[in-house]
């Protein structure tokens, strides 16, 4: 098995997997369909293009920034300047997920992989008004996907890991990712509560979109990914908030030293 791993990652995210009418919700993390058809824009295949090269694949999606919540109330009239309904669109905010795609296919992967690198069309977070922060980082991994998500190092932004690692109080369980993954094909999964989302993609075109129900299990323990950022203690009660061991580019630190050199010059 081969494993796809991407690093998702911009100010705004949306992954719907049960929006009706006005009300457009996000999941928590991402959704497969949404990841899909990312990947299908990034090919350039068209909406009504079949899906069927997609089939088999398994999913899984790691917490490694939950984000905030943004409800956006959104008005708008159409060309005869009627007011349309009311809606309520929500957003996940500054969240960064690493997702993973499971095959015995790894060409299909690298194909997927190049694609992103370059994509023909443009590709989102879940909606159009979601882009991400740059291209999106992926590389492969030769673990199961369950290992793959657990090992990969921690995708968090910079300013986010210092700030865990420093007030570690902010995590009660000092567990810092969730990770949700699709059980294979036929696995029986035993004391670990198993949920459905209709969230196959078997159609994007807006004719007859349709989706199949898979199913969704969260690991039993929390992973605590390996930081990418160095020089960080936590803080103790006894430092009473001060922290010696930050990084010179840290918060305003830089703007002192900055400030300090300049005032030793006068």
């Amino acid at each position: 098995m081969a494993v796809l791993l991407m690093r998702l990652a911009g100010p705004l995210q949306s992954w719907g997997a049960s929006s009706r009418f006005t009300r457009r919700e996000t999941e928590a993390m991402p959704t497969k369909s949404g990841v899909i058809g990312m990947i299908a824009a990034a090919l350039g295949l068209g909406r009504d293009a079949s899906l069927a090269g997609f089939e088999g694949l398994r999913f899984g999606s790691r917490s490694d920034q939950p984000g905030t919540l943004l409800r956006d109330y959104q008005t708008a009239r159409n060309e005869r300047d009627v007011m349309m309904p009311l809606s309520n669109r929500y957003y996940l905010q500054d969240a960064v997920f690493l997702v993973g795609l499971e095959s015995d296919d790894a060409l299909r992967l690298e194909e997927y992989r190049h694609a992103l690198r370059a994509p023909y069309y443009p590709v989102f977070l879940g909606r159009r008004s979601c882009p991400p922060d740059g291209p999106i980082r992926t590389w492969m991994s030769q673990e199961s996907l369950e290992d793959a998500l657990r090992h990969a190092p921690w995708q968090a932004a910079e300013w986010y890991q210092r700030k865990a690692l420093r007030n570690e109080s902010m995590f009660p369980e000092q567990c810092f990712a969730q990770i949700v993954v699709e059980p294979r094909a036929g696995e029986q999964v035993n004391g670990e509560f198993v949920d459905a989302l209709a969230d196959e993609p078997v159609s994007f075109d807006p004719r007859r979109r349709e989706w199949r129900p898979r199913r969704v299990v969260r690991l039993p323990n929390d992973v605590r990914p390996e930081p990418t950022v160095h020089g960080v203690a936590p803080t103790s009660p006894a430092d009473d908030g001060a922290d010696t061991t930050a990084s010179v580019f840290d918060d305003d630190a830089i703007f002192n030293t900055v400030a300090g050199a300049r005032g030793g010059e006068a």
